[in-house]
């Protein structure tokens, strides 16, 4: 079995929550910007948060603008998610803008959190920048399917694939409907062809069912539910205990 690393997605963007999910043991937390009012100007004590429980963050962008990138890498964030990648031009766009030359060509200041102001020499930035930055691709619909040969074709080993399922089931004709038969043929073969490429490759699941089925399916990665879901699911048993508690006959 591939060794598979779990990650939280996070929708309560507070420092608390990131040293929360640190303590809990998860190794990554994925800060959704996709689909929370998280903005630009939210992410810094989240990243110093992270940095000081040694939590590997991956900030999840909600759009391939190349702002997004350089916001993010300026702040010293080494991994981002890009939603809704479809085509070989896609991948090329995020490597451009997330990677300093050779490999790319973001925009470029040395007078940034994660160049230390400019304390640290910028041949050793520029360098150490491209050298831990990761790109997570998002692969969610059947535009992104049909083109995935290209796609892998380009991915260099930076960067790794996820699977979407729930868009993928909308652009499956089948939405939210995460566990229909098309669906989980569709994730299948991805995860197999990025596996066959060597390629670094994750999905969603907000189950145990889901952590248990797709952890023995070749993934590298988990994103699991969100803070908010298992705050919800937690509060739900203990009401439903003191419920019960009440019950009881004295």
């Amino acid at each position: 079995m591939i060794d598979c690393k779990l990650g939280l997605f996070l929708n309560c963007p507070h420092p608390e929550m990131i040293e929360s999910v640190a303590l809990s043991g998860f190794d990554f937390a994925v800060l959704d910007m996709e689909h929370s009012p998280l903005g630009p100007g939210d992410l810094y004590p989240l990243v110093v948060a992270a940095e000081v429980r040694k939590l590997q963050l991956v900030v999840r962008i909600p759009q391939k603008f190349d702002s997004y990138f350089k916001w993010c890498g300026d702040l010293n964030i080494s991994c981002i998610q890009v939603p809704h990648v479809e085509t070989a031009d896609d991948v090329k766009f995020a490597i451009k803008n997330f990677f300093f030359a050779p490999l790319g060509e973001r925009g470029l200041s040395r007078f940034v959190r994660a160049a230390n102001f400019s304390i640290t020499p910028k041949e050793t930035y520029i360098a150490e920048s491209n050298a831990k930055n990761r790109l997570i691709l998002q692969i969610e619909g059947i535009r992104a399917m049909q083109n995935l040969e290209q796609i892998l074709e380009v991915v260099p080993k930076e960067v790794s694939i996820f699977v979407g399922p729930y868009d993928l089931s909308q652009s499956l004709g089948v939405p939210g409907q995460i566990w229909d038969k098309k669906v989980i043929k569709a994730m299948e073969e991805i995860i197999e062809k990025c596996n066959n490429k060597q390629v670094s490759v994750g999905t969603f699941t907000d189950t145990l069912e889901g952590l248990e089925f797709w952890s023995k399916k070749g993934v590298n990665f988990l994103e699991y539910a969100s803070d908010l879901n298992l705050f919800i699911k937690s509060a739900n048993q203990v009401v439903a205990d003191f419920a019960r508690i009440l019950a009881r006959p004295e």
